[in-house]
């Protein structure tokens, strides 16, 4: 999904980044870097997710593996 969609969906959801960063504990710059792709954070994109309502697959397909997969793959 691109960026702007992300956001969008962040929005309409009634949040933004700052909200997620301070909820988590980081600054909004890191969410942005997820959300952007610059770089991967399981636990800062699942909160995106469960903040938008969307799964990690709809906001960045190929991005993240289901967690089955992911123990398997350690």
């Amino acid at each position: 999904m691109h960026p702007a969609d992300i956001n969008a969906a962040l929005i309409k959801s009634g949040t933004n980044q700052t909200i997620i960063a301070e909820h988590l504990g980081i600054s909004h710059v890191s969410v942005s870097h997820i959300i952007h792709g610059r770089s991967t954070s399981r636990r800062i994109a699942e909160a995106i997710a469960k903040a938008t309502g969307l799964t990690i697959q709809q906001l960045w397909p190929g991005r993240y593996l289901p967690r089955r997969h992911q123990r398997l793959a350690a």
